[in-house]
């Protein structure tokens, strides 16, 4: 609001007040939400400052050797208006509803597909293997490869995951989109691992190169997002948070302890490095998402069919 003051014009001296020992107040501000983004701004900066609240109203103090540096700051922030957020039109983007029926349809196939395991010799048609996908031209095994796995807690840690990531994803892109966009993660993750650990032999099985490309189109659509949004002069870049916390997750959980040698660490980064490119480019058109979204049903019979004519591929061949 052009109305609204940054910080009250007059800063009580430190006779005012308690203030620490080579401290000495730089801004005053009308409510503690102004204070701490004045605060970032300091901090930002390297420097630490003190909340001192003082009738009705809250004072920043600092060392006092740095005093003029930061007041500087401060005053630049306050001629830019609202703690040197650049005013605008904000960036808006939909939200989408999400289809609580893709969620338990994606649960049981994979449940289906693991109990078909047990006694069919699905496995070993099924996964990634490296020199089969390139010199025999079996690319199927990139997607059927993701409805395999190999015990009940590897299952039950892809369905839980796959579907947290999901419903991020399907408020916007839609539910329907959104599984064919996981599927075209993890199947291009597959198939990039693969080229990687070529022309050695290479096995590997698990909807996680999927999962890890839904965590990947997360963090290429905050990506996006992010470099909407006005930039601040004196905070760390917008687009940083998403990609911190995208890598934050990806080596919290696609990494694991170093000692299982069972964790397909390759495939994992090759399934995030592929979803967020996808989730970047993707995010540019969430307008053609939305009008998409009215033929969910159709989107998502899609994804279906594709995992269909991969086993059938796969048992055919």
């Amino acid at each position: 609001m052009a109305s609204e003051k940054n910080a009250v014009s007059v800063v009580p001296g430190p006779e005012d007040f308690n203030v620490p020992e080579g401290w000495c107040p730089v801004a005053v501000y009308a409510t503690t939400q102004q204070a701490h983004e004045a605060g970032l701004a300091i901090l930002a900066m390297g420097q630490a400052y003190w909340l001192q609240p003082h009738e009705d109203s809250y004072i920043i103090c600092v060392a006092e050797s740095k005093l003029a540096d930061i007041h500087r700051e401060l005053e630049v922030m306050q001629r830019m208006g609202r703690h040197s957020i650049p005013r605008g039109k904000p960036v808006s983007h939909a939200v989408l509803d999400c289809s609580g029926w893709s969620f338990l349809l994606y649960a049981l196939l994979l449940s289906a597909c693991y109990a078909a395991q047990s006694f069919l010799p699905i496995q070993s048609v099924g996964r990634v293997d490296a020199v089969r996908m390139l010199e025999g031209g079996e690319w199927w095994r990139a997607l059927t490869a993701l409805t395999l796995h190999g015990d009940v807690v590897h299952l039950a840690s892809n369905v839980v995951a796959g579907i947290g990531f999901a419903f991020l994803l399907a408020r916007f892109f839609g539910a329907g989109a959104a599984w064919l966009l996981i599927l075209f993660s993890g199947v291009a993750g597959n198939a990039l691992n693969a080229w990687v650990h070529y022309p050695e032999a290479h096995l590997s099985i698990g909807a996680s190169t999927a999962v890890f490309g839904a965590l990947g189109l997360i963090t290429g659509v905050g990506l996006w997002i992010a470099l909407l949004q006005p930039a601040e002069r004196w905070t760390m870049p917008r687009w940083l948070l998403p990609a911190f916390g995208g890598l934050t997750l990806l080596g919290l959980l696609g990494i694991g302890d170093g000692l299982d040698m069972r964790v397909d660490v390759a495939a994992h980064l090759s399934g995030f490095l592929c979803g967020g490119l996808l989730g970047f480019v993707c995010a540019t058109r969430q307008a053609a998402f939305v009008r998409l979204d009215r033929y969910g049903r159709w989107v998502g019979l899609l994804t279906l069919t594709l995992v269909g004519l991969a086993w059938l591929l796969a048992l055919t061949a």
